[in-house]
């Protein structure tokens, strides 16, 4: 007998049923096996790794466990296993639930870059499996270090030991955070002959490059070298090596330039040996020291002269002279590097140098000056420091009703009120600063009277030019929006008349204000908000100000406005 179509149906939602019955009770005795399983714990990762001297290439591998260590021979099948908290048994020394809260607090970081590169690995071999005729893009066993990696890599282990082999010789390795001393030694010959050399083997180092960092591995150690470092003290080093060398013989009349440029790029000092007297006096340079005179020219740029001093003897770097003593080139370059950032340029007529343009003479004073104060001795004119930068506060502001008009005095508020339109037009356009005809600057940036100004001939729709004439007049209903303003000022002498003081007084307090009453003709009981209504329209009416009542649904406004008849 066939099966109708309800037994049918019937019997696949049992049977639906019983999958998804099924699949959790999978779950919950998977779950009892793992609490019933004595799972590892702190776990440790470490890491072995390889240099290749003929590609110079470096890779990594990985071994975990507690007491015996099994190598991890399957990277991306390791991420999977991390990424879903999977259980597995490594060997009869090692069951371990993949989550980092198993492993010690110590391989977290080389954990994560493992995690980190062997996602990279199964996603690129995974693309690769798409297409039968290409290989797999990586063994499965170890990462292989790029420029990036390297950066990542020192990250996770910087300050620890590592196995490392080169070639076939295995050893211990250091990633230190520290750069390496390199020795550099200055020795006199006795044949007036100077030797500088440095007693490492100059083939025994190799420059590994990182995105961020350039590492050096010498000896037992990777260091992690910063700019200066590569720039300097490994320029020295490939120079040797590429010369075959690790000692270079030097003249005497050419030792003042190894000081003057060569021995100042040195990160640590040189070590001097056999040197007279005599030689360190007239080769090596005394510090250095820098004097800089600022003033204005008739054209209100920046003049600054220049003075290099070594103890007594003092010279201006911009001009063309044979000086015969030794000299810290490299610093006095650093020095003019500095002038010509800030935007100086030369003026060769007068030698010296000169600051031209306003944004750049306005970041020197506000920013830059400090800096140069630090480092050198500054000296500055009386007509320099007079054209300092100011921070402009309206001193005084006069409020007074006049002719039912609303009068404001911008006449004391401490500036020249001919400069006020382009203030404010420099001000609109975000502009840092304004300088004045006498050559200073008014800072516009944070500056609370600009911005109250600004607002006035926006919101108040007065032209710039009319508040330059000192007097504003408006029509007195803006006198609510004035007064509120007006509060925003901080530290501002504002001095009201009677007449404005009263008005203020008078619409801010209306709702109290038992001075008017309501008309007897008015043949009607208003309620206390119609009341209100009332006494508002009939003080602005006093004042010759318009009204509003504006509409609501419920609140009887007919009664209220009715009663405005009588106001007239």
């Amino acid at each position: 007998m066939l099966e109708n179509q309800d037994e049918i149906r019937e019997k696949e939602n049992h049977r639906v049923f019983k999958q998804l019955l099924n699949t959790f009770m999978k779950e919950e005795y998977n779950n009892e096996k793992k609490e019933n399983i004595e799972y590892a714990q702190n776990i440790k990762i470490i890491p072995k790794m390889y240099f290749d001297d003929f590609n110079k290439r470096m890779k990594i591998e990985f071994k975990i466990g507690e007491k015996q260590f099994y190598k991890i021979k399957n990277l991306p099948d390791f991420y999977t296993k991390m990424l879903h908290q999977e259980p597995y048994q490594y060997g009869t020394k090692l069951n371990l639930i993949h989550r980092k809260e198993s492993f010690s607090e110590d391989s977290i970081p080389i954990l994560e870059f493992m995690l980190k590169y062997a996602e990279i690995m199964k996603y690129n071999n995974e693309e690769a499996d798409n297409y039968t005729y290409y290989k797999k893009a990586y063994a499965l066993d170890n990462i292989f270090v790029s420029n990036i990696g390297l950066d990542d890599l020192f990250d996770a282990l910087k300050n620890t030991e590592v196995s490392f082999q080169r070639n076939t010789t295995e050893k211990t390795i250091y990633f230190s955070s520290e750069e390496p001393e390199i020795p550099f030694i200055i020795k006199q010959l006795d044949n007036n002959k100077f030797q500088f050399e440095t007693n490492i083997d100059i083939f025994s180092y190799e420059i590994l490059e990182g995105k961020d960092y350039i590492y050096l591995l010498l000896q037992d150690a990777i260091y992690r070298c910063s700019k200066q470092f590569e720039n300097n003290t490994l320029k020295i080093l490939q120079v040797l090596r590429k010369n075959y060398t690790n000692q270079i013989i030097i003249d005497e009349q050419e030792l003042t330039s190894f000081f003057a440029i060569i021995a100042p790029n040195i990160s640590q000092d040189i070590q001097k040996e056999n040197l007279s007297p005599e030689i360190e006096k007239r080769c090596i340079p005394k510090p250095l020291g820098v004097k800089i005179f600022l003033d204005y020219d008739k054209n209100n740029y920046i003049t600054a002269d220049i003075r290099f001093c070594y103890e007594d003897f003092e010279f201006n770097p911009l001009i063309n002279e044979n000086i015969k003593i030794a000299r810290n080139i490299i610093k006095e370059n650093e020095v003019l590097h500095q002038f010509l950032k800030t935007g100086f340029m030369l003026d060769r007529a007068k030698s010296r140098l000169i600051l031209t343009k306003d944004d750049a003479i306005y970041q020197f004073l506000s920013e830059e000056m400090d800096e140069y104060l630090k480092k050198y001795e500054v000296l500055a004119t009386d007509a320099f420091k007079k054209k300092e930068i100011h921070g402009f506060q309206i001193k005084n502001l006069g409020i007074r009703i006049e002719n039912n008009l609303l009068e404001i005095d911008l006449s004391q508020i401490g500036i020249d009120l001919a400069d006020l339109a382009e203030i404010l037009q420099k001000y609109q356009l975000k502009k840092k600063f304004y300088r004045l005809k006498d050559g200073s600057y008014i800072k516009l940036e944070d500056n609370e009277s600009i911005a109250f100004l600004e607002d006035l001939a926006t919101n108040m729709e007065i032209d710039t030019k009319d508040i330059s004439k000192g007097i504003i007049a408006l029509p007195a209903y803006r006198t609510l929006y004035l007064d509120k303003m007006l509060k925003s000022l901080k530290n501002v002498n504002i001095k009201k008349d009677d007449s404005y003081q009263d008005m203020i007084d008078k619409l801010e307090n209306n709702a109290e204000n038992s001075d008017i009453e309501i008309p007897k003709e008015l043949n009607a009981n208003l309620r206390n908000y119609q009341k209100i209504g009332y006494q508002w329209l009939k003080t602005l009416d006093e004042y010759n100000f318009g009204g509003i009542l504006a509409d609501d649904m419920g609140l009887r406004k007919n009664i209220a406005s009715i009663s405005c008849y009588f106001i007239i």
